[in-house]
């Protein structure tokens, strides 16, 4: 009897075992997640790796400023009527400070004459005379043609170069004296012989030695509204074209004044040729150191009293006269 109650004791042990490990592998199956069955792969696919599935965000109330994508902001399409007025008085005011700027440039650069005056000094040399013959008294007295003796020159000028594109031609006006006295030849004594020049000259002049013009206006006024076709300072190239070559021609009036051990005679008031050829050098757009030949052509009338109430003796002839001068000039 006791052997059966001890048999079916341990029976009951390892029943009660067996039934709670059963119970405990349930539970912990139950608590595993199941995996779901994937699907087959497609040939020439990539499956992307498993992990936490994203959720995103319900879009929350749209603050203010903000513009979804894909859509307009109606504020920005349609601007209120008064800023519609500050945009076009903006524009309008850069108009007009565009406008004056290019104005202002205008007045300093474009369409101005250019004014010049010049200070030089030089030698007469290798003047000559022909055509002499005697008058009065002396008519008919064979005279030989008298050379001319080498002298100083000095004088003045004052020029005007036209606007625009007639630059190139100017007007001149011009006073020199110089003294070259006639040499004795022949019958003839010896004469002292001042003569003073004031000539009105037509000048045209050819710019050498160019660099290319700069333009100095402002970008934002560069449009071909604000200009003309020849906007620019002839100032301004005259730094840009160090080097210019003149020539000019026009009427000389010769006022001449004779004495030797017989008196003094003049003849005032003689029109003749003055002609001349130079170059000038800029040091700047204002300064200029030049270098000019000048050539006259004169006929000339002396008559002279030989003594006191007595009669008169003259002489006629043509008059060869060459000069040499360099000066400085200033433009403005």
């Amino acid at each position: 009897m006791t052997s059966w109650m001890e048999s079916a004791t341990w029976a009951l042990v390892i029943g009660g075992l067996g039934t709670a490990v059963l119970c405990h592998a349930i539970e912990v199956g139950a608590q595993e997640p199941i995996e779901p069955r994937a699907a087959p792969v497609q040939p020439g696919t990539v499956q992307p790796p498993p992990g936490p599935t994203q959720v995103e965000p319900s879009p929350g109330p749209a603050q203010p400023g903000t513009v979804k994508p894909g859509t307009t902001d109606p504020s920005a399409t349609t601007p209120t009527p008064r800023t519609d007025q500050a945009i076009a008085e903006q524009q309008r005011r850069e108009e007009q400070e565009r406008m004056a700027r290019a104005q202002r440039y205008r007045e300093e650069h474009h369409h101005h004459g250019e004014t010049y005056v010049a200070g030089f000094g030089g030698v007469t040399f290798g003047s000559t005379t022909t055509n002499m013959e005697g008058r009065g008294s002396a008519l008919g007295t064979s005279i030989d043609n008298p050379s001319l003796s080498d002298s100083a020159v000095y004088g003045l000028k004052i020029g005007y170069f036209h606007p625009g594109r007639l630059n190139w031609l100017g007007l001149e006006l011009e006073g020199f004296n110089s003294t070259p006295h006639m040499k004795e030849s022949g019958g003839l004594p010896g004469t002292h012989l001042r003569l003073s020049t004031l000539g009105l000259n037509v000048i045209a002049r050819k710019k050498l030695a160019c660099r290319d013009r700069r333009d100095d206006r402002e970008p934002d006024v560069r449009d071909a509204r604000y200009w003309d076709t020849d906007d620019y300072s002839a100032l301004h190239d005259n730094a840009r074209c160090p080097i210019q070559v003149y020539a000019g021609v026009g009427l000389g009036v010769f006022f001449a004044e004779t004495s030797n051990q017989f008196g003094r005679a003049t003849d005032n008031g003689r029109a003749g040729l003055n002609a001349l050829a130079g170059m000038k050098y800029f040091f700047n757009e204002h300064i200029a150191l030049f270098a000019e030949y000048k050539f006259n052509y004169v006929d000339l009338k002396f008559d002279q009293n030989q003594m006191a109430g007595g009669p008169t003796a003259g002489l006629n002839g043509t008059y060869l006269i060459n000069h040499v001068v360099g000066g400085l000039a200033f433009h403005f």
